[in-house]
């Protein structure tokens, strides 16, 4: 079983490699992280393609893509999601996408109190979830650190994880409990993916060709679509 991953939905790419036989899922395996700001369309499939060259594989040797489907950037998840579908459409590798967040929690889900998976939103807003005794409490939300702040009440331990974590926790003011910052970007990303993919995959099976990004929001060009919209109706 030869798995490749990637996320795509902030401005670093984690990529991730499995190789095994039918005995063992993780019999060798590669990682990478990628920051080139934000240049994923230039860069994606180069490494993807770099990444299997080094361990002896080719795409057409894979057995199951997997990526992360949002919340994130719009502009990065398409990308990613896009490169996938286009090797899955040309070989027939299945495709399987997971929830940004509940990966990001994934990689820490060892921990026993709260935890915050965050990812900058833009405009002083996060998206987040609300995860404790090992389960989502909250769907995606698209939320100010002030309005998460009332959710985390009650929680004695929180974990603040995920690509903006730090951020996020330096404006926090109003929680008394005991809060931990995980600052290393879950450097383990890529693996989790692969377990959790591999896992819906054998639950599930592959993701339907139309299956697209998640998004909490509206880009800001549908936004403005919107507003142009309005405004000509006003006018009439």
């Amino acid at each position: 079983m030869n798995i490749l991953a990637i996320d795509t939905s902030s401005d670093a790419m984690h990529l991730g490699l499995a190789l095994g036989d039918d005995s063992s899922l993780f019999k060798r395996y590669e990682v990478q992280v990628v920051s080139n700001g934000k240049r994923h369309s230039e860069s994606l499939v180069p490494l993807m393609l770099d990444l299997c060259e080094r361990n002896g594989l080719s795409f057409k040797d894979l057995d199951l893509l997997v990526c992360t489907n949002g919340p994130g950037s719009f502009t990065g998840l398409r990308i990613g999601m896009s490169a996938l579908k286009g090797i899955s459409l040309a070989s027939g590798i299945p495709l399987c996408s997971v929830s940004t967040l509940d990966a990001l929690f994934g990689c820490v889900s060892h921990f026993s109190g709260a935890v915050i998976p965050v990812i900058d939103a833009r405009k002083k807003r996060y998206y987040t979830a609300l995860y404790s005794e090992g389960k989502r409490q909250t769907p995606d939300l698209d939320i100010t650190v002030a309005e998460m702040e009332a959710l985390m009440k009650g929680h004695p331990s929180l974990l603040i994880t995920g690509f903006d974590a730090a951020a996020f926790a330096e404006k926090i003011t109003s929680y008394d409990g005991n809060l931990f910052v995980d600052e290393k970007l879950s450097a383990n990303l890529p693996l989790t993916l692969i377990k959790m993919g591999w896992e819906k995959y054998q639950k599930d099976g592959a993701d339907d060709i139309g299956t697209g990004p998640t998004y909490v929001r509206k880009s800001d060009a549908e936004l403005a679509l919107q507003e142009k919209i309005r405004s000509m109706e006003e006018i009439q």
